[in-house]
């Protein structure tokens, strides 16, 4: 079977409305977050500097915005801050990628074992929909990671909302933003995306049979795949990976 090209948007600058007044700074500052956020998951080098008034003339908006978008990316562990010199794409660093896969492990186990006993007829229609999508995807020439990896986390999440722990899904959603450029650096060095599919297909189908111990052990089995094939790309990079001057 003929190989898909891998396909990653990279993200234009965001159009704010010219008019003062149409955004609030909350709503400024989330376009600026998602903006950076995508930017730095679609390849900006590690310790590559964020400079605020940049960034700021870049996207056409004050410093304030910048500030705290840059802020929230550090609290999903995609910034350093450097206090007066400033902020920088973070590190890739393999202790914190084993910890951060840790921590997920037991997280997404609980959720999946507690989650596929409580699924509706609705959430599996869902998730099959999701897995047919992932399997369209990964079947095209060209292959487009952003939306793979999108369909592949609606698909996880519906099992576990389904275990009704908000606390349980908040810490799950926060460790994913801090591994999703981890996992993307795996695709994107020739990682088999079907491979990552067969695991897909395992998880729904313990799914579908509503078997929590087997949903568990799926879940925690795809986070050790990508453990195994991430690890060695990480002690490959190299060793110094500066952060702002």
């Amino acid at each position: 079977m003929e190989e898909s090209a891998l396909v990653i948007t990279r993200p234009a600058p965001p159009r704010l409305p010219q008019a003062p007044g149409v955004l609030s700074i909350a709503s400024v500052t989330e376009v600026v977050y998602q903006h950076l956020r995508l930017r730095i998951l679609s390849g900006m080098t590690p310790g590559q500097p964020l400079r605020l008034n940049d960034v700021a003339a870049e996207l056409g908006v004050s410093t304030t915005p910048v500030r705290m978008a840059i802020e929230r990316l550090a609290g999903d562990g995609l910034v350093l801050q450097a206090g007066r010199k400033g902020a920088c794409v973070a590190p890739l660093s393999l202790s914190d990628f084993q910890d951060i896969y840790a921590v997920r492990r037991g997280l997404e186990g609980t959720a999946a074992r507690l989650g596929a006993g409580a699924l509706t007829d609705s959430d599996i229609s869902r998730m099959r929909l999701g897995l047919r999508r992932l399997d369209q995807i990964a079947a095209s020439h060209k292959l487009q990671l952003d939306v793979y990896l999108e369909v592949e986390w609606e698909m996880h999440e519906t099992c576990y909302r389904a275990a009704a722990h908000q606390r349980l899904l908040r810490e799950i959603q926060a460790y994913r933003r801090q591994a999703e450029r981890y996992f993307r650096l795996a695709l994107h060095e020739g990682v088999n995306v079907r491979d990552d599919l067969e695991h897909q297909h395992r998880f729904f189908d313990a799914c579908a049979e509503r078997n929590p111990d087997r949903a568990e052990t799926v879940a925690q089995l795809l986070l050790d795949w990508t453990v195994e094939r991430v690890a060695p790309l990480i002690r490959n990079l190299p060793s110094t990976q500066e952060g702002p001057e």
